[in-house]
C-alpha cells in the first residue's frame, strides 16, 4: 500500500527535480508503519496457526475419548444387563441397601416372595416398602436391628432365620461387602425355607416317635436276648475256639513242613537248570539221582500231595465252623423270612458241639415239614437254649442222649428236645418260664433263658409244651405256625 502510495506522488511529482523534505518524512513513517504491520501480521497468522493445530490436536482427542467412551458405555450397558439378568434369574429374592439403610434395588423374586402390592411397586418408596415388609415378620424390631447391624458393619457376614406371621420361615443370607463399595451398604438374600424345615421337623419327630419304640423294645425284648445271649456265648466261646484252633493248628504245622520239602524240591530243580548246558554230563546226572534219594523224592511227592489235601481239609473245616456261625446268628437278616428249621437246628448244633459232646450222643429223627416264617436268629437262639439246657440237665451222671424229632399238623410245625438227664421237679416246673429263676450254680446261668424263649416262641404266635419226670428227663416241644400272614415266596 505505501509502495503505491509512493509512486502516485512521484507520478504527481513529475518533472520537479526533488521531493519535498515533509513529504519524504511522511513517505519514510508509512513506510515503516507498513513494515510494522507486517510483522505483526505475520505473529498473528503464526499464532493463528498454532492455535489451529492445537484445535485440530484437540479435536482429535476428543473423538478419540469419544469413541473410548461409547465403547466404556456399551460394555456398561452389556455389564448392567448381565448383572440385571443374574438378578431376576437367581431363585432368591434379592434386596440392596444403602449406608442408611435404604433400599435401593430389588429383584422380582423379592416381590413375588415378600406379595409386595402394585400400589407400592408404582410409586414405591423406602418407607412404603419397609412398612410393607415389617408388616409380615413376627419380630419386626429384630429384623430392622438386624439391617442396621449388617448396614453399620460391611465386615460382618450374615446367616439366620426369621418367622412370618403366615407361618413361612425365611432365612436370610449376607456376605460382606467388597473394599470400596461407597453406594451400597448391603445386598442380601432371601429364601423361602419353609417346606425344608417342615420336612426336617417331620423328619425328627418320625426319629424320635422311632427312638422312642425302639427304645421300648430294647427294654421289653433285646436286652434280655443279648443278655442271655452273650451268657450262652461265654460258655461256648472255649469250646468254639478248641474247634478252631484244631484245625489251624495242623494246618499250621502241614504248611512248616511243606515249605521244608519245597526247599528240597527247589536244591533238586536246581541241579536239573545245570544239566541245561551239559546234559550229557555223567557228574551232573550222578549228583541229581542222589540227590533225589537222599530227599526220598518218590515219597516226597506223595506226602506233598496228603499235606496239601489235609490242609485243605482243615481249612474246609474252619469255614465250616464260621458259616455255622453266621447262619446261627443271622446278624444281617433282622427282619421275618422263610427259614428251614432242620437247617437251623443242625447249624445250632454245629454251634454248641463243644458243649454237648462230651455229655451226650446227639439223635436226630427229622420229618418232613414245610419252611417256617420266622425271625432266623431269634428262633436258632431258642434251638441253642434248649440244647444247653439239655446237655446241662445230664450234667456229669454219665453219657445220656439229646433227641431231636420234628413234624407238622394242619398249619403247624412241631419240635421236641428230649433228654435223658435228671428231670424237673413238679414244684420247679411251673416256674422254669419265670425271668430270673434257675437252679443252676451261679455263674452257670442268669435265669433267662427259658423265660427268653417262651417271649420269642410267643411272639411268633406259638406255644411251648414241657413234660418232665425226675430220674428219667425232659421233653420240651415247641409248636409254630407255619405262616405268620406273608406268603412264602421261597
Amino acid at each position: 500500500m505505501h509502495r503505491l502510495l509512493q509512486r502516485q506522488i512521484s507520478r504527481f511529482l513529475d518533472g520537479q527535480a526533488a521531493m519535498p523534505e515533509g513529504l519524504s518524512l511522511f513517505l519514510a513513517a508509512v513506510n515503516e508503519a507498513y513494515e510494522s504491520a507486517d510483522a505483526d501480521r505475520l505473529l498473528i497468522e503464526h499464532s493463528l496457526e498454532l492455535m489451529s493445530q492445537e484445535l485440530t490436536e484437540r479435536n482429535t482427542d476428543l473423538r478419540t475419548q469419544l469413541v473410548e467412551r461409547q465403547h466404556a458405555e456399551e460394555q456398561l450397558e452389556n455389564l448392567l444387563s448381565l448383572l440385571g439378568t443374574t438378578l431376576e434369574s437367581t431363585a432368591d429374592g434379592i434386596l440392596a441397601l444403602d449406608k442408611e439403610t435404604r433400599a435401593v434395588r430389588f429383584n422380582q423374586r423379592f416381590v413375588e416372595m415378600w406379595g409386595v402390592p402394585d400400589e407400592v411397586l408404582s410409586f414405591w418408596s423406602h418407607d412404603s416398602l419397609m412398612q410393607h415388609l415389617l408388616g409380615q415378620v413376627t419380630d419386626p424390631d429384630a429384623f430392622m436391628e438386624k439391617l442396621s447391624y449388617l448396614c453399620q458393619h460391611p465386615e460382618a457376614e450374615c446367616y439366620d432365620t426369621f418367622n412370618c406371621i403366615d407361618g413361612r420361615v425365611i432365612e436370610r443370607y449376607s456376605l460382606p461387602q467388597p473394599l470400596g463399595v461407597d453406594n451400597v451398604g448391603r445386598v442380601m438374600s432371601f429364601r423361602d425355607i419353609t417346606a425344608r424345615k417342615q420336612a426336617e421337623e417331620a423328619l425328627r419327630l418320625e426319629k424320635e416317635e422311632q427312638k422312642a419304640l425302639i427304645k421300648k423294645l430294647e427294654e421289653a425284648h433285646n436286652q434280655l436276648l443279648q443278655s442271655e445271649k452273650m451268657a450262652s456265648i461265654g460258655q461256648l466261646a472255649a469250646g468254639v475256639a478248641h474247634e478252631i484252633n484244631n484245625p489251624i493248628g495242623y494246618i499250621n504245622s502241614n504248611f512248616r513242613t511243606l515249605g521244608e520239602y519245597v526247599e528240597k524240591l527247589f536244591r533238586v530243580t536246581d541241579a536239573y537248570e545245570r544239566t541245561e548246558s551239559a546234559l550229557a554230563g555223567q557228574a551232573l546226572l550222578d549228583e541229581i539221582r542222589m540227590l533225589k534219594q537222599e530227599a526220598d523224592w518218590e515219597y516226597l511227592k506223595q506226602d506233598v500231595r496228603d499235606l496239601l489235601r489235609e490242609s485243605g481239609e482243615g481249612i474246609g473245616r474252619v469255614k465250616q465252623i464260621v458259616q455255622d456261625l453266621k447262619d446261627f446268628s443271622h446278624v444281617d437278616q433282622a427282619e421275618w423270612q422263610w427259614m428251614d428249621l432242620h437247617k437251623g437246628i443242625d447249624s445250632t448244633l454245629n454251634i454248641v458241639h463243644s458243649e454237648i459232646k462230651y455229655n451226650a450222643e446227639v439223635i436226630k429223627e427229622f420229618g418232613v415239614i414245610p419252611q417256617v416264617e420266622c425271625l432266623v436268629s431269634q428262633l436258632n437262639q431258642v434251638f441253642m437254649n434248649m440244647l444247653v439246657n439239655a446237655s446241662h440237665a445230664i450234667g456229669d451222671s454219665g453219657r445220656g442222649s439229646i433227641t431231636i424229632r420234628t413234624g407238622a399238623e394242619d398249619e403247624m410245625v412241631w419240635v421236641e428236645f428230649t433228654d435223658t438227664g435228671k428231670g424237673i421237679p413238679p414244684e420247679n416246673l411251673k416256674r422254669i418260664f419265670d425271668p430270673f429263676f434257675t437252679t443252676k450254680p451261679v455263674g452257670k446261668g442268669t435265669g433267662l433263658g427259658l423265660s427268653l424263649s417262651y417271649g420269642i416262641i410267643e411272639k411268633h404266635q406259638g406255644r411251648i409244651e414241657v413234660e418232665s419226670e425226675v430220674g428219667k428227663g425232659t421233653t420240651f416241644r415247641l409248636r409254630l405256625p407255619v405262616s405268620q400272614g406273608l406268603p412264602n415266596t421261597l
